[in-house]
């Protein structure tokens, strides 16, 4: 059998061997096997383990105290707080905006607590986000402008070589080589798309060759270059959009990135506007939880004054004395006291939640109580004014339009790609070579001065072109890229008019709300009305027992509605402003940008003095169409008219950006208006004609009465 036979052989039964083997899986054999050691492996790799960080926890947090209930009814001390303080402090306090996402406010109380930030904390906002999306560092605006960065790459090698040679001279059985280079190049990518380039080295060369002038030499160089695409590829408008590192269906320019940034600004509005409402909201509730236990406190004295009398009574032998009548007096004081703890709790409830949204300790042994009292003045909106103010104002709006335009800019960079790549290339190079790199004695035998002396150059320009037959991929983008501007145009579309509808609906609530105030004021008056009369017709004896009861639970009854619907009044100019954009503006709330580094403001003197001295130049004509319109005002001063009682006028309340502020302040004062606690936006309202304010116990006072309430419970 022939050698190669052999080795064919033995190929063959090594793959036949590898393909049983491969067939059926084979257990590791041990020789000395120690017990089950992959039940050990899988125990340590499927434990639940802990993360070794130390993140100090808030104070709030550790020196929380136990949450007020109906058997620990009794805070250390009242804390007053205006709306504007609670807003204040929310927004210091709130690094993570909180947000009362799954929280269900009903007339009962508040249902759940807010858990998105537990369960999703990535979808939770932040005063972080927007800087985030600003210094991401592969779609963020640096990120794109470090695409034309400089770039400085140098390269060192040294190399020796010893081969050995099959020579038919007995005098030579070797080859002896060594060399050396170093290179260092500087590039840069070019607005317009192209690079140019200048770089410079030397190389070493040594060989024991006999036929060399110098058995070792040294080379030296020094180039400039270019390339510049003259269709695709090229112009500033593209490179802004797409970017130079950009392909087809795939654009990461500078534009884009700032786009980027413009949308995460308003999502960080929607959530600082989202914030203050459920501030507000929650503020008012809480409002409405005290107003609550007022009206059920007070239901629960006269029930406890009529068991009394109706028991005192049966004691001297009255004929409204029986036992059925103290029946009756002895449910409804109880059905009160029911009342009263679901109040208190809720009251609990609302109040804890309101600490949330401040961003502080859910029980601190201080009651938070709201001083500001909710307007009842008649706030008229002209429709057609909030109609154009929403459909300008709204963030949702806003970046729906950053979205198109975003998209209009993809199709004219897409539309870059139907054209043919066509570079234009050229370079120019001098050359040196010499027996040593640097010698000043002689000019001729080293690498540098050949290179200023000789003048050795070389210089080359070409062009390259590249064509796809058909451009069918780029056909696709930019048919994508056309209908995504249809479809994000169309959802812009449908956005303002469900906006419209929104702002319908609000606006048919707001009327709904003040309509309902007088109504049911009419009912509180006529509820005090037949409760007096009943109480006094039973005094004589008169009327029953039955209707005295029914009378004081109508009246709990009528005084807890009209609290609820003038809450709900004032929580519908809430969502107004909040569906045509100017909640923030409603509650004197800019947002700004925080301070830069002294390196940012010492650049921005500088340009700044260059265009003053008259060195800027204008590019306006290599510019792409006009992107942005400038800054957003945040402060319009077309918020809402007033109708003053007194002249029956209209009074503008615009906020201060307007610079009417004091007129419009001066102006509701005059009118004897109560504070909303708005501040300087300047929101206060007069109370409405026919419209006076019940004569119900002031919240101060009522809040005071908690410990005496609860005496009265235990009794």
């Amino acid at each position: 059998m022939s050698r190669h036979l052999q080795l064919r052989c033995i190929l063959a039964g090594m793959m036949l061997l590898a393909a049983l083997a491969g067939c059926q899986p084979q257990q590791p054999k041990f020789l000395f096997p120690r017990g089950n050691a992959a039940s050990q492996y899988i125990a340590q790799q499927t434990q639940i383990e802990y993360p070794d960080t130390e993140i100090p926890s808030l104070a709030d947090v550790c020196e929380t105290l136990a949450p007020l209930t109906l058997d620990n009814p009794d805070p250390k001390e009242e804390w007053l707080l205006t709306l504007d303080e609670v807003r204040q402090m929310a927004l210091d306090n709130g690094r993570i905006l909180r947000q009362l996402s799954g929280v269900n406010f009903s007339s009962s109380g508040v249902n759940g607590m807010p858990s998105l930030l537990l369960s999703s904390p990535n979808a939770a906002l932040s005063v972080y986000d927007p800087a985030l999306i600003e210094s991401n560092p592969t779609t963020g605006v640096q990120a794109a402008l470090s695409a034309f960065d400089a770039i400085w790459s140098s390269t060192v090698a040294w190399e020796s070589q010893d081969t050995p040679r099959n020579y038919l001279s007995s005098q030579m059985y070797g080859s002896e080589t060594e060399v050396g280079t170093f290179q260092s190049t500087l590039s840069k990518t070019v607005a317009t798309g192209g690079n140019v380039y200048m770089g410079t080295g030397f190389g070493y060369d040594y060989s024991d060759a006999t036929s060399r002038m110098w058995t070792s030499d040294w080379t030296s160089y020094v180039e400039a270059g270019f390339k510049q695409p003259l269709f695709r590829g090229a112009g500033i408008e593209y490179n802004r959009i797409a970017g130079p590192n950009g392909s087809v269906g795939n654009s990461n320019g500078v534009v884009l990135a700032r786009i980027n940034t413009d949308m995460a600004l308003c999502d960080f509005e929607m959530g600082v506007r989202n914030t203050l409402q459920d501030i507000e909201e929650t503020y008012w509730n809480l409002y409405y939880a005290y107003r609550s236990l007022s009206a059920s406190g007070a239901g629960l004295d006269a029930a406890l004054q009529s068991w009394r009398t109706v028991k005192a009574q049966f004691e001297v032998g009255h004929v409204q004395g029986t036992a059925q009548n103290i029946a009756q007096a002895e449910q409804n004081y109880q059905r009160f006291k029911v009342s009263v703890q679901e109040a208190q709790s809720n009251l609990y409830k609302n109040e804890q939640l309101l600490r949330y949204m401040i961003g502080i300790a859910p029980t601190d042994g201080r009651l938070i109580k709201p001083v500001d009292e909710p307007t009842i003045a008649r706030v008229k909106y002209d429709w057609e004014e909030i109609v154009a103010e929403g459909l300008t104002r709204s963030p949702e709006l806003r970046k729906q339009k950053w979205n198109v335009k975003k998209y209009e800019l993809q199709l004219v960079a897409q539309r870059n790609y139907l054209l043919p790549q066509i570079d234009f290339e050229g370079k120019y190079r001098f050359h040196g070579m010499g027996h040593d790199l640097l010698d000043s004695t002689n000019n001729k035998s080293n690498a540098y001065g050949s290179l200023t002396h000789d003048g050795y150059q070389n210089w080359g320009l070409g062009i390259t072109a590249s064509v796809p037959i058909g451009f069918r991929r780029e056909m696709a983008a930019v048919r994508n890229a056309e209908l995504m501007i249809a479809r994000e145009r169309a959802i812009l579309q449908e956005q303002e008019l469900e906006l419209v509808h929104n702002l319908s609906d609000v606006y048919r609530d707001l009327d709904r709300t003040y309509r309902l105030i007088e109504d049911y004021l009419s009912v509180l008056r006529a509820a005090r009305k037949e409760f007096r009369a009943v109480s006094a017709s039973f005094d004589v004896g008169k009327t029953t027992l039955f209707e005295v009861l029914q009378a004081q639970q109508k009246l709990a009854d009528a005084e807890t509605n009209y609290y609820r619907i003038v809450i709900d009044y004032n929580l519908a100019i809430v969502n107004l402003n909040f569906r045509k954009g100017s909640l923030l503006e409603y509650n004197g709330v800019a947002l700004s940008e925080g301070p830069w580094n002294t390196k940012a403001y010492f650049d921005a003197w500088r340009h700044a003095r260059e265009r003053d001295a008259g060195h800027y130049m204008n590019y306006g004509y290599s510019r792409p169409d006009e992107i942005s319109r400038g800054v957003y005002p945040q402060f319009q001063g077309t918020d809402p008219t007033v109708i003053s009682p007194d002249t029956n006028t209209k009074v503008n309340s615009a906020p201060a950006a307007s610079g009417k502020a004091d007129t419009v302040k001066s102006a509701i004062d005059k009118t004897g208006a109560s504070k909303t606690g708005t501040g300087s936006i300047g929101s206060a309202a007069p109370a409405p004609v026919g419209l006076p304010v019940p004569a119900v116990p002031n919240m101060e006072n009522r809040a005071k009465e908690l410990p005496r309430l609860q005496d009265v419970l235990k009794k």
